[in-house]
């Protein structure tokens, strides 16, 4: 081609092309002014009683173009006189309404069905409300926002039925509460499963979530909900779903809080002029001289001396608040193919020992695209890095509780610290740190087949954790001795270490889907086949390291000598088969069956499928004729399910985790020397294999009625459920004689039920046109029983653990306290120096002594039998007030040695010690104080067991909508300013310890109470 042909070309195009522009131009302009689009306003409101509703999406149909409602209920949208909107809310029915030249359109939303049709969260899976005959709790994602816990296992206490939680610490980044899916049922692993969009994730994932992520909240509880989790669900499944995008203008959500946090209670411990009296006191009941003259009475009392007479407060050190700061901001939107949702969280929560720290930065991004009309593509990232940071000795409230007041001061006269526990809270001398990085990837495909009804689904899951811990000893601040001649030399400090670990864990999952869903006159029938699979590597590698004479805190800087590596690396594997199938009838009659085949690499080969099937049915009675147009009566529907699931988490009793026990395990204990010095690892033969071990199995039924009544006003549901479970591992060590020189096989041993009731009621109403409120209560009751455990010959009868509950405690029945001389002559023989004031047990066996055959069943398991909640919320204009009481019974906590007993192993006592017996008061609490104590007084017995029942103001809020139609801006259209609080107030007898304490010896981190303020903007 010679140039001007080219130029010709490029001529004709060029003039060819605005030719083209021109025409699209005008056309558009002629449009543009035949189609002018208008601000149109409006409101939105309920059709019941005129309230105004806040976040209803408007939408032009057949656009992107988009709004949301304010607080105000009100909105605004660009639109022309021909434009059809789309108003769609949660909870109500979708509404098409014609433009039609006005200016202002308002409308009045009609509720969904007494919402029947809202759309709940199942395995692999959803369905309407209405058409679920299995048990299935949720969780208002609104109520778990208005706890200010940073940690999200704390937020559901109360919240619903068969979730029994208890919270054992309030330590910044370890303060996880212990989940329960109604009750224990095992000797083992009894947690439930979490399934974060629809992957199973460990409890960490689930806690360090951020309540702005989640979409939905469900659990699991019976056979029909989670058989489709196979061997992984025999102890119940919670099920969230993060926050997806929707069409429409981006909407950007901020908020941001401040909290103050404090404890919930601390134990009152004796000052040392108290703790000296007392100590005199008990030496007198001895009949021993006093320790303590008049004059060092008088110094304790006055404080004259700190330096000779000390008079610690060792808790003084602790901070008496701290801070708690979050940062949230959200965005979510798109068009009609592509959607997103992506958020970004901060926290940065601060402990009462003074340099405990834990920051956590969390993001999230979920895509979806609509690839064509039949394809649909998803794409999820998330993750997380979590720094936590505390003092070196993880052992401060255990010295807080074992050392007395006089031991030493704080800081001696010279400035110096003493030896005492305060110093071990002292940040300058070494750290534990541990950091958790944390990535999740998520691939999705949906596609529609060509057969009606039919589709396909792909997924695809990569999940990555780092671990690293680091614990470092090494002091920089001395501690001071005072020596009798009041001088004062430097302490030998604890020596220089470091112990530093680093775990690399990734896992990943891979899932077919194959859907159908189908009507067939009044049949509806939607099926599901599912195959998955899911592979986990870790890497584990540590070191220890001593005699640092610099304080460099690396590995590398520490002595030659006794230095010591650790490391190990695993694999585990799975695979499932899953199919289900329901058959609804007339919106009347519900039949569903499930099915899971598991397949684990715990077992031997024979041994590593198991089948996992249930079955369930319902009957809507309400749709039937004679109640189908009661204006009293929306649903009533009775539900039975039977089924059989797993529990492959196989764990001794130390809480190990058990792997390939039909494999004979080796161990390495020690060291051999051979030849010239030549110093090798000593292994030695573990327990004795046995190839037939295998999953735990669950035999679960559950029977349910649910109801709601006047268009929702009053629903409420009542679930019976019995759980059989049996093949629990254990050993026979207690039944047979230890003469085989080696430890006996694990085997598929235990048995035990575990059985109860759950209760949900629900009631909502307004009043005028201006106040709403609704309230809603819960209560879930589970009792377990062993039916067979191994158990030692024993001549006691009342001490064998079968036919009682999982954690009952055994001791000697208390009767009270003697009162005289002749009450303990004319008693049973109690061992040891028994006087007046101190503890009477019963003879229960009446052979005149008091000995092992009288210990009995004294009290419960530290975890309740039953839990309940009462939530509580009301709107007036644009304030909110809720509330949320919650409360656990039938649980008892032993207190003992540091926690109840004075001057245990020279330790200090307690401001409840001082109600003890005397002769002028003999209707004490608690016994005469001694010393050395060599009588029964300090064993095991009812006499210390302590109910730890409690009801707790757990969450209170008090919020603002800002009617930002006031401000004239279309930027923002929505901000709620709120104050909560969280652990407000506690009812209980236990009165030094929270009563959901771990230990009853007072070593735990104590839980705190948030004072919280919060601002969110809506843009």
């Amino acid at each position: 081609m010679n140039k001007n042909q080219y130029l010709k070309r490029r001529t004709f195009w060029f003039s060819n092309s605005l030719f083209k522009f021109s025409v699209l131009f005008f056309a558009t302009i002629f449009s543009c002014y035949s189609q002018e689009p208008e601000l149109i306003k409006g409101t939105i409101s309920d059709a019941v009683d005129g309230t105004p509703l806040f976040g209803v999406n408007i939408q032009i149909k057949g656009t992107t173009v988009g709004a949301v409602t304010d607080f105000d209920g009100n909105y605004s949208i660009q639109a022309t006189n021909n434009s059809t909107l789309i108003i769609s809310y949660i909870g109500f029915e979708t509404q098409e309404v014609d433009v039609a030249g006005r200016t202002s359109v308002d409308v009045a939303l009609v509720e969904d069905s007494a919402k029947l049709d809202e759309v709940v969260v199942i395995g692999y899976g959803s369905q309407k409300k209405s058409d679920i005959s299995g048990s299935v709790s949720q969780v208002d994602t609104e109520e778990i926002a208005r706890n200010p816990s940073p940690n999200l296992s704390n937020a559901l206490v109360g919240q619903a039925t068969g979730i029994i939680a208890t919270q054992r610490s309030g330590e910044p980044g370890k303060d996880d509460s212990d989940i329960l899916i109604r009750g224990i049922g095992t000797t083992g692993d009894a947690s439930p499963i979490y399934v974060i969009d629809g992957i199973v994730r460990s409890s960490r994932d689930f806690s360090q979530l951020t309540s702005n992520e989640i979409q939905s909240f469900s659990v699991l509880k019976d056979a029909a909900s989670a058989a489709v989790f196979g061997i992984r669900a025999g102890n119940g499944v919670i099920l969230v779903t993060t926050k997806r995008g929707v069409s429409g203008k981006m909407q950007i959500d901020f908020s941001t809080t401040i909290g103050v946090q404090e404890r919930t209670r601390e134990p009152e411990i004796l000052n040392s002029y108290n703790f000296a009296l007392l100590y005199n006191e008990a030496l007198a009941n001895e009949g021993k001289e006093a320790l303590y003259s008049e004059d060092d009475l008088l110094k304790y009392k006055n404080r004259s001396n700190l330096d000779t007479h000390p008079d610690s407060d060792w808790l003084s050190v602790l901070n008496k608040t701290a801070l708690v700061r979050t940062y949230n901001i959200a965005a979510s939107g798109g068009s009609d193919k592509v959607r997103y949702a992506t958020s970004l969280g901060y926290l940065d929560q601060d402990g009462i020992i003074p340099s405990d720290n834990f920051k956590r930065y969390n993001f999230r991004s979920n895509i979806d695209a609509d690839v064509t009309n039949t394809t649909k593509l998803s794409f999820d990232i998330s993750g997380r890095d979590e720094q936590n940071n505390a003092v070196a000795s993880p052992d401060f409230f255990r010295w807080v509780s074992a050392i007395p007041p006089n031991r030493s001061p704080i800081k001696w006269s010279n400035g110096g610290y003493s030896s005492g526990p305060s110093y071990l809270a002292e940040p300058e001398n070494g750290y534990r740190k541990r950091s958790i990085q944390s990535f999740k990837g998520r691939m999705e495909l949906n596609q529609e087949l060509p057969v009606n009804g039919l589709s396909f689904k792909a997924i695809a899951s990569y999940d990555k954790t780092l671990t690293d811990n680091k614990n470092w000893t090494f002091a920089t601040v001395p501690f001071y001795n005072r020596l009798p001649d009041g001088s004062f030399e430097e302490g030998t400090p604890l020596a220089p270490s470091l112990d530093q670990d680093h775990n690399d864990y990734h896992s990943v999952t891979m899932e077919t889907h194959l859907n159908y869903t189908k009507s067939l006159g009044k049949s509806n029938v939607t099926g599901l086949i599912l195959y998955t699979q899911t592979t986990e590597k870790w890497n584990f590698l540590g070191g220890f390291r001593d005699g640092y004479t610099l304080g460099i805190d690396e590995l590398d800087f520490g002595a030659a000598a006794n230095r010591n590596n650790t490391g190990y690396s695993g694999t585990s594997g799975r695979q499932g088969v899953v199919g289900r199938l329901n058959w609804t009838f007339n919106d009347k009659y519900i039949l569903e069956g499930s099915f899971r085949a598991d397949g684990s690499e715990q077992f031997a080969e024979g041994n590593r499928w198991g089948f996992f099937p249930s079955g369930s049915l319902a009957y809507v009675i309400s749709k039937e004729s004679f109640l189908k147009n009661s204006s009293t009566i929306d649903l009533l529907k009775f539900r039975g399910s039977y089924g059989v699931l797993g529990n492959d988490r196989l764990r001794d009793a130390d809480g190990n985790l058990q792997r390939f026990l039909y494999l004979q395990s080796y161990n390495i204990d020690g060291n051999a020397v051979f030849g010239d010095a030549d110093v090798q690892q000593a292994i030695i033969e573990g327990n004795l294999s046995n190839p037939n071990v295998t999953w735990e199995t669950v035999k679960k039924l559950n029977i349910g009625l649910d109801w709601i009544l006047w268009r929702g006003n009053l629903s409420g549901n009542i679930d019976y459920f019995s759980d059989k479970r049996s093949d629990i591992l254990g050993s026979r060590d207690l039944s047979v004689p230890s003469l085989l020189g080696v430890g006996l096989p694990v085997e598929n041993l235990a048995k035990v039920n575990n059985s109860g009731f759950e209760v949900a009621l629900g009631h909502r109403n307004s009043i005028g046109d201006n106040f709403k409120y609704s309230m809603n209560a819960n209560l879930t009751y589970a009792k377990n029983k062993i039916i067979f455990i191994d158990e030692p010959a024993s001549e006691n009868p009342n001490i064998r653990r079968t036919g009682l509950p999982l954690g009952t405690q055994f001791g000697f029945r208390s009767l009270g306290l003697f009162q005289s001389q002749g009450e303990v002559d004319n008693a049973p023989e109690q061992l040891g120096n028994t006087g007046p004031g101190d503890i009477r047990f019963d003879d229960i066996n009446g052979d005149g002594k008091i000995d092992d055959n009288d210990r009995v069943n004294i009290g419960r398991a530290n975890t309740p039998e039953i839990i309940y909640g009462y939530n509580v919320n009301m709107q007036y204009k644009n304030f909110e007030f809720s509330f949320l009481f919650q409360g656990a019974t039938n649980v008892n906590q032993y207190y003992s040695q540091e926690g109840a007993w004075p001057f245990y192993v020279g330790g200090p006592a307690l401001k409840s010690n001082l109600d003890r017996w005397t002769p002028t008061n003999t209707d004490a609490s608690e016994p005469r104080v001694l010393i050395d104590v060599d009588n029964l007084n300090q064993s095991d017995s009812s006499f210390w067991m302590k109910d730890a029942s409690y009801v707790r103001l757990k969450n209170v809020e008090l919020a603002f909508n800002v009617p930002v139609g006031n401000f004239k801006t279309n930027i923002l259209s929505g901000m709620r300013i709120y104050l909560n609080a969280n652990n407000v107030h506690t009812w209980s007898k236990i009165k030094n310890f929270d009563p959901e304490n771990a230990s009853g010896r007072g070593w735990d981190y104590p839980q705190l109470r948030i004072w919280n303020f919060g601002v969110n903007f809506k843009f």
